[in-house]
């Protein structure tokens, strides 16, 4: 799947716009999802995103050791919508929110590769987990639901603001969905977003969703039985795959029923050999370059984003804010490339911005989210 992928972006080679990489993204995110790969033999618990022999691991050490151990220069940083204060990737702890709909704790982790001896060394505190995998991130998500889950939950990265397209991007943009929806079906759902400028009413921000099997890792717990740790060094040896069994996998999240009592626990990677958020490019998709995000993002950050949404059946559809009920609200952004001061003083409130993290403290636990909120969408694939 990859070579294909390669193949046909060397059609756009040289030609870095927004056209190319919007459609450029698309295609390799739903196709790293939904085309097979070949794999070895060997269980994917025990192997790496490329099929490598890989340890399982999560914590080098305890959670005594969980801040300061080859502390990146670079890293993976963000916030909840709203704040409670900065999160940091590669933290021995995950982070705790609590908000209308939902509760649970995320986990963000991120290769070092602005620190290149600390990576190859595998010394950082996720090392032995990212040896012999492709993978540059992994976000671990872990909540309940205060009430049945009734519609169909989203999952995606969504954008921060309107990006400004021309016809000729919008024409090729239309027809790769398109052609995309033919093998993903339905679920797929992208808008280019209303430009503020010419709509009146409601706004529906750029957006790239998928549902549930958009994941890479699944683990259902019964009411009354501990949950995984997030941070467990056999963390990857839990539950469902993608990598296992793909039909499979998809079929089963597609049943998935979301009730008030279980917790459930999922992980993203998929898309994360093509981004790299620390560096703030995208990687393998014009080749043999890479391209600066805010080309394709506008700026930071992104947002990580779970969500259903009431829409008519016919008529107008938009997945407008309004009509959003949001589970997740996480802000995503490089601390090499930081959001624009207005915009972070906007989403770290209260002095907040030079606030040190401490995901056990209260005020990591009275976050909440709202119904409105904006942004775009890039949703999932996999690599094992």
């Amino acid at each position: 799947a990859e070579s294909w992928l390669q193949r046909w972006a060397a059609e756009w080679n040289g030609a870095a716009t927004p056209t190319v990489l919007v459609a450029s993204m698309v295609v390799l995110v739903t196709a790293t999802l939904l085309l097979p790969r070949s794999r070895s033999s060997r269980s994917s618990s025990a192997t790496g995103d490329g099929g490598e022999q890989a340890p399982n691991g999560g914590l080098t050490g305890g959670h005594s050791e969980a801040r300061g151990q080859n502390k990146q220069s670079v890293n993976l940083e963000g916030t909840f919508v709203p704040s409670t204060g900065v999160l940091h990737a590669n933290s021995g702890v995950p982070y705790a929110f609590d908000n209308e709909h939902s509760a649970g704790q995320v986990l963000p982790l991120h290769r070092p590769t602005m620190d290149k001896e600390i990576d190859a060394k595998g010394t950082w505190l996720y090392g032995s987990h990212f040896k012999g995998r492709k993978r540059l991130w992994e976000i671990r998500l872990q909540l309940t639901f205060k009430e049945d889950v009734s519609e169909a939950l989203r999952f995606g990265i969504e954008l921060e603001d309107y990006v400004p397209l021309g016809s000729a991007t919008k024409r090729l943009m239309s027809l790769t969905v398109a052609a995309l929806r033919q093998v993903a079906g339905s679920d797929l759902y992208h808008s280019a977003g209303d430009d503020p400028k010419t709509t009146t009413g409601p706004l529906e921000k750029p957006t790239f969703t998928m549902p549930l099997w958009a994941f890479d890792q699944m683990i259902v717990t019964p009411e009354g039985e501990t949950p995984p740790d997030l941070t467990d060094a056999h963390f990857s040896d839990f539950g469902h795959k993608r990598a296992d069994n793909r039909a499979a996998f998809i079929e089963e999240m597609s049943k998935l029923d979301l009730k008030h009592g279980p917790t459930y626990t999922f992980s993203f990677w998929g898309i994360s050999q093509f981004l790299d958020v620390v560096k703030w490019e995208i990687k393998k998709v014009i080749p043999f370059k890479t391209v600066d995000f805010n080309q394709f993002c506008g700026r930071p950050p992104v947002h990580l984003v779970m969500y259903t949404v009431d829409v008519p059946l016919q008529g107008d559809t938009r997945h407008t804010e309004e009509r959003k009920t949001y589970f997740l609200k996480y802000a995503l952004w490089s601390s090499e490339h930081p959001p624009a001061k207005d915009k972070m003083r906007a989403l770290l409130p209260n002095n907040r911005l030079k606030q040190v993290d401490n995901p056990s403290s209260p005020a990591h636990r009275r976050g909440w989210l709202s119904r409105s909120s904006w942004f775009i969408c890039c949703a999932s694939s996999r690599d094992g």
